[in-house]
């Protein structure tokens, strides 16, 4: 059976085009998810080649407006960042909705409240724990990038696993030069996706405004240009190390050393009922709207 189906290219984290991260958006939104196989999504994944693919679905939640399934060149994730803030863009397009305030997405780790602001599309975090790493095991990282951290870092469950580390400033992170095949075989070695590097910028408030690298070398990706579930793995890990106690917006740069120059506002906010939740934020726009046939 051949079927045509909506598709989109959506830059995330910029206003400007191929200067962000880009998710490769398919509409399954009038066709029931039983209509196409898993090998057949993964076959679309693989052959995008971008970091994310995703495929918009009929929600199985009526309390939600989608169902997002997100893919790699090589397997299916239950949540990624800048995937669902592009699809929750593509979404909007495709149903040519311009007044939505908010929605909410289905996906692998359940309900993702988004809110829409003036073409800024934030998404609430599920929450997601952190736990500590042994010190044989921050050695090894060290010494795969080539740096000293200056916390001790830890791992974070943000749907990838992301080991989080700090070190001294914004041009320590961006300058470093990791040796990505010890890393490779290390974050496989430990089944974590990959480490989140982060430095503050000295000309910014301290703690406020970082420098942000992504190397998610278990999925055989060297560094992901601009990442949303990095971004919340990072704003998690600062809360713990130094407690905030008020609402605080962190300000992210990454992918300069890709030639990207993406832009995120990860938000750590403090509910009335006493909770903190994590939210993150970026625009997006389309590069490619066509179709695709299976």
């Amino acid at each position: 059976m051949s079927l045509t189906v909506p598709f989109k290219q959506v830059d995330v984290f910029t206003e400007v085009p191929f200067r962000g991260n880009p998710v490769a958006v398919i509409n399954f939104l009038d066709t029931d998810e039983s209509e196409v196989t898993q090998k057949q999504l993964q076959a679309i994944a693989n052959w995008t080649n971008l970091s994310e693919t995703t495929f918009l679905f009929k929600p199985s939640n009526n309390k939600c407006d989608y169902k997002l399934r997100i893919f790699t060149p090589k397997n299916e994730l239950p949540f990624a960042g800048h995937p669902t803030i592009g699809s929750c863009k593509a979404f909007l397009e495709f149903t040519k909705n311009t007044t939505a305030t908010s929605l909410v997405q289905e996906c692998g780790v359940g309900a993702i409240p988004l809110t829409i602001n003036e073409g800024l599309i934030s998404f609430k975090a599920a929450l997601f724990d952190f736990e500590g790493i042994s010190d044989e095991v921050i050695t090894g990282y060290e010494q795969s990038l080539g740096l000293k951290f200056i916390a001790t870092p830890a791992l974070l469950h943000t749907g990838p696993e992301w080991v989080v580390a700090l070190v001294e400033d914004a041009e320590t992170c961006f300058n470093a030069n990791p040796n990505f095949t010890v890393l490779t075989q290390q974050t496989k070695q430990n089944n974590h996706t990959g480490i989140i590097l982060a430095g503050p910028k000295k000309n910014a408030p301290i703690r406020n405004s970082y420098e942000m690298r992504a190397f998610p070398t278990a999925e055989n990706i060297d560094e992901d240009p601009v990442c949303g579930s990095g971004s919340v793995a990072l704003a998690r890990y600062l809360q713990e190390l130094y407690k905030f106690e008020e609402t605080t917006n962190i300000t992210i740069s990454q992918g300069g050393r890709l030639g990207r120059d993406g832009h995120i506002v990860a938000s750590i906010i403090k509910e009335t009922d006493g909770n903190t939740s994590y939210h993150v934020a970026g625009h997006s726009i389309t590069v490619i709207d066509g179709k695709i046939t299976l």
